[in-house]
């Protein structure tokens, strides 16, 4: 899924795409005329999987427009910066934050979620593993670059455990499940649906990102490549209302809802309810929030922009990144929810 989820060094292009997260081809596109929009995503139980179902970004968007899935996060931004995709999604704030960091042209323009219970850390049941303590001298595998390494070191330290007492080792959400499968790994941190299928298979969840919520809170995230957006304003406004269109189909038939998001990350409904359980959804209104990206001077002051100096700060610290962004609030972008929302006829 996320999971999102580039670095100096870990982050430069070779070793990103050393990373082996990889897209997976174009889900669907459309026959309309104008430009083509390329737009990638991640798997997650949420409301843009609906929107992906439903058709909403070919509805709404005046464009052509082609979905491409990946993985993980780090990969696309290499693409976001050549100018191959237009709009990534389900982007957590460490990739964004280190993407920023390396000069990535991008705008966060979109809040899709906070991660509460999606996210964590699964062990298996017979590794005696039942604390943080007890991961001393034991492997950790997560996603490099992404949200999970961010997370665990932010709650190692809390308890005053060296991160050197750690080792983590770099997979992909996929080949943890198959290396769970086979017992090679005794722990993992990533987010659904691969943690809830090793916890059903023989493991338990020792923390949740809910844990370490106000040092390090997680979002999935939307960006779009800055100068593409100042050449077709329209088409990110097109954007945001179908990821509202998304929310909106949620709230009204929560039923479908599921279905459209299990046929997505081809899990049941009931998995999907399950699973969405773990994220709070934005609306188009709580965009403008300073629980979410804020509006005007209150961007600042945002919970998203707090999520994205929180995420650079560790980054630099742990030397994933060798120049620490000053103002991550002029990568938070609220300006199109504003519009729409204007449109909309509520504000």
């Amino acid at each position: 899924m996320l999971k999102m989820r580039s670095m100096m060094g870990l982050f430069g292009l070779g070793l990103l795409l050393g990373v082996g997260l990889s897209a997976c081809g174009s889900v669907s596109a459309s026959s309309k005329a104008g430009p083509t929009v390329t737009i990638g995503y991640e798997n997650a139980p949420d409301p843009e999987a609906v929107a992906i179902e439903q058709h909403y970004f070919q509805k709404d968007m005046h464009a052509r427009v082609k979905l491409i899935y990946f993985s993980s996060g780090p990969t696309a931004l290499d693409d976001l910066a050549s100018g191959k995709l237009d709009f990534m999604t389900t982007l957590g704030n460490p990739p964004t934050a280190s993407a920023i960091a390396r000069g990535v042209p991008l705008k966060v323009i979109w809040a899709m979620e906070r991660y509460t219970t999606a996210e964590g850390l699964v062990v298996r049941k017979s590794s005696h593993i039942n604390s943080l303590k007890a991961l001393e001298g034991k492997t950790v595998a997560l996603v490099e670059g992404s949200t999970s390494p961010f997370e665990l070191d932010t709650a190692l330290k809390l308890d005053g455990i060296p991160l050197s007492r750690v080792k983590e080792e770099n997979m992909s959400p996929p080949d943890m499940v198959s290396t769970w499968k086979t017992k090679q790994i005794d722990a993992a941190y990533t987010w659904v649906p691969f943690v809830s299928a090793m916890d059903a298979s023989g493991g338990k969840m020792l923390m949740y990102d809910q844990g370490v919520y106000r040092e390090a809170p997680i979002f999935n995230l939307a960006v779009v490549n800055a100068s593409w957006a100042k050449r077709h304003p329209s088409l990110v406004d097109d954007f945001v209302t179908a990821e509202q269109a998304g929310v909106t189909f949620y709230h009204k038939h929560p039923a479908k809802a599921y279905q459209d998001m299990g046929k997505l990350n081809d899990i049941s409904a009931a998995d999907a309810k399950s699973q969405a359980q773990g994220l709070s959804f934005t609306s188009l209104s709580q965009q403008l929030t300073t629980r979410r990206l804020g509006l005007g001077n209150t961007v600042k002051d945002s919970l998203v922009t707090k999520s994205l100096s929180s995420a650079a700060k560790w980054l630099y610290q742990t030397g994933q990144i060798s120049t620490l962004p000053k103002n991550m609030a002029q990568y938070v972008d609220s300006s199109y929810a504003k519009h729409v929302l204007r449109a909309s006829g509520t504000q």
